[in-house]
């Protein structure tokens, strides 16, 4: 009997295998093609992005003032690598940061050592649009309970006449309309969020000191301010760098820069380490609905690019650019095939510089 089913059951069993053997490939081969498929388009991880061959001549990244015919550089060079240069911004967009004291900006600059003179001068900033009205007002109201008197300078993004009333009956509440003309078209196409950089540019010319919060942003705790700057006193006691960031986030996105940043991007700001940009401990993208801008000559320097980039149709708004991303399990080293425009932008430049966003990243989170 044993000699009489051994052949068919190795037989049975050898199928058996082999069809085991096939399935286990075949869902291989489909998962990573599935994987290829959402990140194609970047790099490979264990390369430096290399720079665009168009803007490898430094002397064709000149743009020249019509107004004093002094001449700007408009190639973003990596910080951690000379040689690598990125896509010129178009000269006509010179005007726009000579109006916002982008180029040769005046000061006066902020001191951080000088915690009570900054803490007295934070002006809160924020945008409004009609669908975000009612999350505007919780958001006012929050902050109004820890915060009676402070100024609010809130923009309206073609916010409704009655809407708009309502903020003007707040005598602590500047008011101002976002006038998007003589900026390019697409600057008023709000889910882009051009508006953001621009809006602080156009405040920090009269405010040293700023804490941007997004309309739906709610504060819990009072002493905000108090807090932040005694953490920057500590900050400049124990940090390797001279200064801290005068750029300081609170709010941690839960994923990578790389999860949410179209290629693109780094056609115009080159980075030195794609490795980094995955990088749970030290290359997190953190989130730009509420956070601390001081006036330095350092900010400045980051809000020129941030600005050109806002100005510019590609840099801001890659093409299939969209915020809804298809996270996996994975959030730091996988393309979620999604974008989170200013906040990826703003990300990308001071990790660049930093090469670690804890140096711009407060335990003040709590707060909101």
């Amino acid at each position: 009997m044993k000699r009489t089913f051994r052949g068919p059951f190795i037989f049975i069993l050898g199928v058996t295998f082999s069809g085991f053997i096939f399935s286990m490939h075949y869902t291989r081969s489909r998962e990573l093609t599935e994987q290829r498929s959402v990140s194609r388009m970047f790099p490979d991880a264990s390369s430096p992005v290399l720079p665009p061959s168009s803007a490898t001549d430094q002397s064709s990244c000149e743009c020249v003032s019509e107004a004093t015919g002094k001449k700007y550089h408009f190639c973003y060079v990596d910080p951690q690598n000379p040689q690598s240069v990125g896509k010129k911004f178009d000269c006509a967009h010179l005007k726009h940061l000579e109006k916002l004291n982008l180029v040769e900006n005046p000061g006066p600059f902020v001191n951080l050592s000088d915690s009570i003179k900054n803490e007295q001068e934070v002006v809160f900033c924020s945008a409004v649009s009609d669908n975000h009205f009612n999350e505007g007002t919780h958001s006012l109201a929050s902050l109004r309970q820890f915060y009676p008197k402070r100024k609010y300078i809130i923009y309206g993004l073609d916010l409704n006449n009655l809407y708009a009333d309502y903020f003007k009956k707040d005598a602590n509440v500047e008011y101002r309309h976002f006038n998007t003309s003589g900026y390019p078209e697409y600057v008023g196409a709000w889910m882009e969020y051009r508006f953001k950089p621009l809006i602080l540019a156009e405040v920090m010319k009269e405010h040293a000191s700023i804490w941007w919060m997004d309309a739906h942003i709610a504060v819990k705790k009072p002493n905000m301010t108090n807090e932040l700057f005694r953490e920057i006193a500590e900050n400049r006691k124990n940090a390797s760098q001279p200064l801290p960031s005068p750029i300081v986030f609170f709010i941690h996105a839960s994923h990578s820069n790389f999860a949410v940043m179209f290629p693109q991007l780094l056609d115009y700001f080159p980075s030195n380490s794609v490795p980094l940009l995955k990088n749970e401990e030290h290359g997190s993208q953190l989130g730009a609905n509420t956070f601390y801008v001081a006036r330095t000559e350092y900010t400045v320097k980051i809000f020129k690019w941030w600005i050109l980039c806002a100005l510019d149709k590609t840099c801001m708004s890659p093409p299939g650019s969209q915020v809804f991303c298809r996270f996996g399990s994975n959030r730091f080293d996988v393309f979620a095939n999604c974008y989170r425009f200013d906040q990826s932008v703003i990300n990308l430049l001071l990790l660049n510089d930093f090469q670690d966003h804890h140096k711009y990243y407060s335990k003040l989170g709590y707060l909101f």
